[in-house]
């Protein structure tokens, strides 16, 4: 991963939220708890965090952080899905 591209909110989110134990059909319940119980502030950093991730458009480069930090592998159709469910339900 970059040095330059931290995305510790989206690290947070991938290793709290949704990690292994998480079934891709209960994203959006998580993303539910994460609306509930993290301040706004954090919900405004992924949000942001999001955005760069869609503007970089380097699939790979977010294939690798998911796999070392969400511990899954996605193809990029499946990671722009995850993307874009999370920021649909962010609050």
């Amino acid at each position: 991963m970059n040095d330059e591209l931290k995305l510790e909110t989206f690290k947070y989110f991938l290793e709290c939220y949704f990690n292994v134990s998480v079934n891709y059909d209960e994203l959006t319940d998580q993303i539910k708890h994460f609306n509930s119980f993290e301040n706004t502030k954090y919900h405004q950093k992924l949000r942001d965090e999001l955005n760069l991730i869609e503007q970089l458009n380097n699939w790979e480069l977010v294939q690798e952080f998911v796999k070392r930090y969400g511990m899954r592998k996605m193809n990029e159709e499946r990671l722009k899905w995850l993307i874009h469910s999370i920021s649909e339900n962010l609050i």
